[in-house]
């Protein structure tokens, strides 16, 4: 009996040492789960919405059945098995600022990571990787930066990782191998870059691969193919080249296909429509591809979105590429597409089937013949027609009235006859119809529409409704236009003439033109033959002629022009000289032009002056300040004189318009809407892409700033300040030993300093700046707060979630402000960044850099239209 008693004691004691043991490495367990999110909140340095309020521990009492932080906010404990420890962590959306412990990797029980849609930066937590049993990682659109950490490949039940929109960097660990139950791989629109991207062929669970908006350059790989479950594929907007390869034509259940704004090239299965039965939307926009475009696309029941625009696809439009119905789509514009006869525009017949289309885009392609009238019977909710840059012939169908059209493009083809009178029933809407043959009166309709710009008609202009409003109104340059408001300045109306007359006043009018064309030419031909043989009086064999057909100016002329370069004429000034307003006699009239004259006392002024003669001389672009002459002499003390005469651009410099001074702040004029800055933009990367890309050998401005940016009385922008200019060689030269920084502080690429030769990545990177500068109002040599030392990184710690709050408070908009966002912010603010890599080798090309400003702009029209 002692015996039985004792043993009952003994197993008694055993037991309660046991429980004891378990409630302590119970609560130590939980402690390390509350440790690590008290961390967590301790590096929240903003709650706005005060989600992390109930995260509190003096409630906690060891009664309970779990612990307390099982009832926070965001926090669930659902592991039967291990009751009390951390599954799921979901602070989605909360306005949270901070950054990520490095303690949340002790939550060994966590399925679930979800801090999405916060203002969250830093790096992601390395010990995330110690986290076996997370299935969701969910960090995107944030402000993370730095590389993706290679420990995440531990993470082998991962089925769900998204870090997209955030500033992540590097290259993809391929430690992500790993991951071969996932299915949700998206790290869109960071700056990740990488070549060899063949091993991701082995995460053939995946249903949404997703690399849209980075830097990634080489193929895609044939791997991908192996990738059998795909449903969406985004690779676009990134720097891939070459072929897709045919196995990813093979993955019949790809419903997305996103390949737009790439370098890829090739042409597409003739058999795609059947081997992707089920894709919803096809978008190659901006690349390569040749070829023709498949007509087994209208094989492909749930086509609705179909985006082939700026490629070479040629030949014909599918007959039956609207035959399913399902189409809402069809952008194709800027190819080499054709129709020669009626019968090759049938594709619209098809279209007719689609109830739901609204978007129809086959402008600038070789598009002849009258349009079918059946285009009246689209659906009624087509909003955007683009037919421009064509050659279609006949009038204007009656009946688009019909429509609810936003943008109505038919510029650049042969229409004849008049508008339709009922074509102002079109309440909203941009309509294009310059450069075209449409005769007649304007109809007095439309002027109730909202938005009229780039007519090209003859006859009277209406003096109501919108015509009398000079700031919506463009349509200047229309030598036949008389009559309309007092602004437009055009001749007065006659009384109305018999058609007999009229066609009398055109026959006159026509032989009066060709007769002085003639004669011009034969006195211009004289002119030149003559000038050939004479040599003029004075010869410098330094500086060449820059514009043949004006003669070197002297300085007495100078002189004369801006009264003895009176102060009152000064307009700017600068390191190698001052510039003065002048008026001076060119083709018998006075013309204002702006006169640069060298300081030669400056060391460099006359190297200066030969490097923008010979920099100017070969170029010929509307965007370029353009050099009407040189002098060069002596002055009227015997002292070396030499000056640039220039066009002059009357509305100032780029510099004045964001950062008035006090005697320029009462001026009203002196802000720019976000869509101005916009155009400005483009302005500026058009004229260096010409100077980039289309002469040779190729100039580096190397002083690209807004101080260089002129605008005119259009608000176009003009480049100027070709003194640090140079021509790039043919043959790469042997590095000089001399290090003499090209540009202005605060816009000259960080190379330049390392002692690097002149490039036009240069430009880039300036352009960079320039454009962080116009969006943001803050020039790179301010002094930022918060520790931020750059422009670059002042608008790194806003990108990409925070646009707004750094956006230029004077940059005003209309419309939905989260659109706007979408279609013009953050494309402009991810540009510029992609310009100002540290790497010139990760820059983006000029070409480029306009090809996607003009994406932005056509997406800023379109969103303007609604």
């Amino acid at each position: 009996m002692a015996i039985k008693r004792t043993w009952q004691l003994w197993l008694l004691s055993l037991l309660t040492h046991a429980i004891l043991l378990f409630t302590a490495s119970s609560q130590s367990i939980n402690g390390d789960d509350l440790s690590a999110l008290l961390s967590f909140k301790s590096l929240i340095r903003n709650d706005p919405r005060e989600v992390l309020s109930s995260w509190d521990t003096s409630s906690n009492t060891t009664n309970m059945t779990a612990p307390v932080f099982c009832r926070w906010t965001g926090i669930s404990c659902n592991d039967r098995r291990h009751p009390g420890r951390v599954t799921t962590l979901n602070l989605s959306d909360a306005g949270l600022v901070g950054t990520i412990s490095q303690q949340l990797g002790n939550l060994t029980h966590l399925r679930v990571l979800d801090l999405s849609t916060n203002s969250l930066d830093g790096d992601i937590p390395i010990s995330l990787g110690g986290c076996p049993k997370l299935h969701a990682m969910n960090l995107s659109m944030n402000h993370l930066s730095g590389n993706i950490p290679a420990d995440l490949g531990q993470l082998s039940k991962l089925v769900v990782f998204n870090v997209g929109d955030n500033n992540l960097t590097g290259d993809i660990p391929k430690s992500l191998s790993n991951f071969t139950t996932l299915t949700v791989f998206n790290v869109e629109r960071n700056f990740i870059h990488g070549q060899d991207l063949s091993w991701m062929g082995n995460l053939t669970s995946l249903r949404d691969f997703i690399l849209e908006g980075n830097i990634f350059t080489g193929n895609i790989p044939e791997t991908f193919g192996k990738i059998v479950n795909l449903t969406y594929f985004s690779v676009q907007d990134n720097q891939l080249e070459g072929h897709v390869p045919l196995s990813i034509f093979n993955i019949s259940s790809i419903r997305i296909l996103d390949l737009g704004f790439n370098r890829l090239s090739g042409s597409h299965p003739l058999d795609i429509g059947i081997k992707l039965p089920r894709i919803s939307r096809f978008n190659t926009i901006s690349n390569r591809f040749e070829g023709i475009i498949p007509p087994t696309l209208s094989n492909a029941s749930a086509l609705e979105v179909l985006l082939l625009r700026g490629n070479k696809y040629h030949g014909l439009i599918p007959r039956e590429i609207g035959s399913h119905g399902n189409l809402k789509v069809l952008m194709i514009g800027d190819n080499s597409l054709q129709a020669t006869q009626s019968s090759d525009w049938e594709f619209l017949t098809s279209l007719t089937n689609c109830s739901r289309f609204i978007f129809l885009d086959v402008g600038q392609n070789n598009l002849r013949g009258a349009m079918p009238i059946n285009i009246a019977n689209l659906s009624n909710e087509l909003s955007w027609i683009d037919l421009s840059g064509n050659q279609i012939i006949g009038t204007i169908p009656a009946d688009l009235w019909k429509f609810k059209l936003t943008n109505l493009n038919l510029s650049n083809n042969l229409f004849t006859g008049t508008l339709p009178p009922d074509i102002g029933r079109l309440s909203v809407i941009r309509m294009f119809i310059s450069h075209n043959r449409i005769t007649g009166q304007i109809p007095q309709s439309l002027g109730n529409l909202t938005k009229l710009q780039n007519l090209d008609l003859s006859g009277p202009v209406p003096n109501t409704g919108i015509f009398r409003n000079a700031t919506i109104v463009s349509i200047s340059g229309n030598t036949m236009l008389c009559g309309g408001p007092p602004y437009l300045q055009f001749p007065s109306c006659s009384s109305e003439d018999s058609d007999q007359a009229s066609v009398h006043r055109l026959h006159v009018l026509i032989f009066c033109i060709v007769g002085t064309f003639i004669f011009s030419l034969f006195c211009m031909t004289a002119y030149c033959f003559i000038k050939t043989r004479m040599k003029p009086d004075i010869v410098d064999n330094e500086n060449p002629f820059l514009y043949e057909t004006n003669e070197r100016i002297s300085y007495a002329e100078l002189h004369a022009a801006t009264n003895s370069f009176s102060p009152a004429n000064l307009i700017g000034s600068g390191g190698f000289g001052n510039v003065y307003i002048g008026n001076l006699i060119i083709d018998k009239n006075l013309v204002p032009v702006a006169i640069k004259v060298l300081n030669l006392d400056q060391r460099g002024a006359s190297r200066i002056f030969l490097s923008e003669c010979h920099a100017l001389r070969r170029i010929r672009h509307r965007k370029l300040v353009k050099v009407i002459t040189v002098c060069s002499g002596l002055d009227q003390n015997g002292d070396e004189f030499k000056a640039l005469v220039l066009e002059f651009v009357c509305n100032g410099s780029l510099d004045e318009w964001l950062h008035a001074t006090s005697t320029t702040t009462s001026t009203s004029y002196r802000k720019l809407n976000l869509v101005t800055r916009l155009h400005i933009a483009l302005d500026v990367a058009e004229a260096l892409e010409y100077l980039h890309h289309h002469i040779v050998p190729p100039i580096v401005h190397c002083d690209i700033k807004p101080s260089n940016i002129l605008l005119d009385d259009d608000m176009v922008a003009h480049v100027t300040d070709f003194g640090l200019a140079k021509i790039m060689p043919s043959e790469p030269r042997i590095k000089s030993s001399s290090l003499v920084i090209k540009g202005t502080i605060g816009y000259v690429p960080p190379e330049y300093g390392a002692g690097s030769q002149v490039s036009m990545d240069g430009d880039i990177y300036s352009y960079g700046v320039l454009l962080l500068e116009m969006f943001t109002g803050r020039k790179p040599t301010d002094n930022f707060i918060d520790g931020v030392t750059s422009l670059v990184d002042y608008v790194k710690m806003a990108y990409p979630n925070n646009l707004l709050e750094i956006l230029d408070a004077s940059a005003t908009y209309n419309g939905n402000t989260q659109e706007l966002v979408e279609l013009v912010i953050y494309p402009i603010f991810r540009l510029g960044l992609a310009c100002c890599k540290e790497s010139p080798r990760e820059r983006m090309k000029m070409d480029d850099i306009v090809k996607e400003l003009n994406a932005v702009k056509k997406a800023c029209s379109a969103h303007a239209t609604k």
